[in-house]
């Protein structure tokens, strides 16, 4: 038979504290926040342009097929993400517009595709295409006021981390 007790979860627990002390710190110090987000996504991008140049020779290896696509996009990433990583002024604002750019992409989509919500009825339907127009409107904000975009950025990661804390902590009981 087993117990319904439940054990205290100190790594929870720890996990949690740290989550919020990294979300504080997130939105006292946005500016290095956004600094870590470029230098992470630099980071990400030269990986993945090593990926590329392996997968790139693995093509090569065996299907005997040269893939001169993949070795420029993989040129590509890694010089991106030296980029991001050597010039975090450039970093940060590339990212600010990448967030931007993204909610305008996925913002476009929800209206494409809002007519396949129908399914579930039109006042689903409509909830839809209003909530997205309502993002295409703050994603073209977002794309004309950096700042805004920036600051955005910074709370929804301060957010996750408080949000994630709060969850773990809670978790731990």
């Amino acid at each position: 038979m087993e117990s319904s007790k439940h054990k205290f979860d100190w790594f929870g627990l720890i996990i949690g504290i740290l989550s919020i002390w990294v979300g504080y710190e997130v939105m006292t110090h946005p500016l290095n926040s956004l600094s870590a987000i470029a230098i992470i996504l630099g980071i990400f991008a030269i990986a993945r342009g090593v990926y590329e140049l392996w997968f790139g020779s693995q093509m090569n290896k065996y299907l005997g097929t040269g893939s001169g696509f993949t070795i420029f996009s993989a040129i590509i990433s890694i010089l991106v993400g030296i980029l991001f990583i050597a010039n975090l002024k450039i970093g940060v604002v590339a990212t600010i517009y990448i967030f931007a750019i993204w909610f305008l992409v996925d913002s476009i989509f929800q209206l494409f595709t809002a007519r396949l919500y129908s399914f579930f009825g039109k006042g689903y339907y409509w909830l839809i295409v209003i909530l997205a127009c309502f993002s295409l409107l703050f994603a073209i904000i977002l794309l004309f006021n950096p700042a805004l975009a920036g600051g955005f950025i910074v709370f929804m990661l301060a957010f996750f981390f408080i949000a994630t804390g709060i969850a773990e902590i809670i978790e731990a009981f």
